[in-house]
């Protein structure tokens, strides 16, 4: 009967064989940051009678030892081990044909004495496979044999993976409109006249499909052509039926591992995203996002012959605010005031901080009159519920232009709403000051 790697419970058990004090006790401690449990030997006898007690998940040799050495040892060790264990090799040594010999024999890997951060390397990869840190990933199996449903079925549930089957191509597709599934398990040929094929070539559509709907293929042919044929169509792997599920279960780990880190990067690429283009303090878009979004508006208006006015919005004597208060205060005041413009706002409406204490509102499709309104309406908002620690209110004065694409540039006309904002102040702050037309 095939040993089940996945049916012990525990820590895994591993065997270190090295005669040396210093360099084993270091080995140890590697091991044990790992949380493996250490059984240690010195020699090579020691370790083959150790393996006929204990049936170890993982085997760290010296290639050095007192008896033998760690090549031929993991020959002699193998049968002993559990059937997925892997033996890997520290030594001193760099030579290609104690590599070569290592890998006939059996040793997984070999690291040099000099370089064991890659040895750690393999030990968090190695755990990464024997733990449950893919639990609850979603499958779809396709595939008719009932028999087989349940054996492959069996199989990936060990390793706490969700499993949904189905028997049919049909069937394949309206589960597909129900759920969203990490990995396809697609058996070629299928009874109900359908084969494999057509449902795969469903799942390569776009060119990130490879990633986000990655397929093993179950197949009883084992030919060079359809092999070639499959990969050309995308299938990312290809397991000969009956598969071995040590080998099944490390595939569909790979593929379910490279699927969710695709995902995680292309999540923290777009946090990132908008991370650059937005105000850290408020939370609102920052200059670079508005100077993006204005050009587009303003060539959007130029085209479309609709209205589109820039409100300029400056907190009255905001230096007074940090000087009293401090500049943390002054954050506050600066975060309450894009709340309450954010507020007033329509959601087709843009704003964004231009910098210090000024803001900046593109309103497209919205004329003169009714920017004025919008503004007044933004500058009672904020006289009446922004106070500072005082009691006494905070006040915005705002600058109002229509912007006039057919005869200024987007800077001409954003100066004139500038303008506007300064007019508003010298009149005594806490005003709205509506610029006049573009006269060229």
């Amino acid at each position: 009967m095939v040993h089940d790697p996945l049916a012990d419970e525990g820590p895994l058990h591993a065997l270190l064989v090295d005669p040396g004090e210093a360099s084993g006790k270091f080995l140890a401690r590697t091991l044990d940051r790992f949380g493996l449990r250490i059984h240690r030997a010195y020699d090579g006898t020691s370790a083959l009678r150790m393996a006929g007690e204990i049936r170890f998940d993982v085997v760290l040799t010296t290639y050095v030892l007192p008896d033998d050495d760690g090549i031929s040892l993991a020959a002699k060790l193998r049968p002993w081990l559990k059937e997925a264990a892997p033996v890997v090799m520290v030594t001193s040594e760099n030579d290609q044909a104690l590599l070569e010999r290592a890998f006939r024999n059996g040793v997984i890997d070999v690291f040099t004495r000099d370089d064991l951060a890659q040895l750690e390397n393999f030990l968090n990869y190695f755990l990464a496979h024997r733990t449950d840190m893919l639990a609850g990933a979603s499958l779809l199996l396709v595939e008719d044999s009932p028999l087989q449903q349940r054996s492959l079925q069996a199989i990936l549930e060990r390793r706490r993976y969700r499993v949904e089957t189905v028997g049919s191509v049909a069937a394949a597709r309206a589960a597909m409109t129900q759920n969203e599934y990490e990995l396809f398990v697609i058996d070629l040929v299928l009874a109900d006249g359908e084969s494999g094929l057509s449902l795969i070539r469903q799942l390569r559509r776009r060119p990130e499909d490879f990633v986000l709907n990655p397929i093993i293929v179950l197949t009883g042919f084992h030919d060079t052509a359809r092999k070639n044929e499959l990969y050309r169509l995308g299938v990312n792997d290809y397991v000969v039926k009956p598969p071995h599920d040590v080998e099944l279960l490390a595939r569909v780990h790979n593929l379910v591992l490279m699927r969710r880190l695709y995902l995680q990067a292309r999540e923290r690429e777009r946090l990132l995203q908008v991370m650059a283009v937005t105000d850290k303090l408020t939370g609102i878009p920052n200059r670079h996002a508005y100077e993006d979004v204005a050009r587009r508006y303003f060539e959007r208006a130029k085209r479309d012959g609709k209205p589109l006015t820039l409100l300029v919005v400056d907190i009255d004597r905001f230096k007074r605010i940090n000087d009293t208060f401090g500049h943390a205060y002054g954050d506050k005041i600066l975060i309450e005031v894009a709340q309450r413009i954010a507020k007033s706002v329509r959601a087709s409406d843009f704003l964004a901080r231009f910098g210090g204490e000024e803001f900046v509102v593109l309103l497209p499709n919205c004329d003169l009159a009714h920017a004025a309104k919008k503004a007044e309406r933004i500058r009672r908002d904020i006289e009446q519920h922004v106070r500072d620690k005082t009691g006494e209110s905070v006040t915005v004065s705002i600058g109002v232009a229509e912007l006039a694409p057919q005869k200024e540039t987007f800077d001409e006309g954003f100066a004139r709403a500038d303008a506007a904002l300064y007019a508003a102040k010298v009149q005594g702050r806490n005003r709205v000051a509506v610029a006049a037309p573009a006269t060229h």
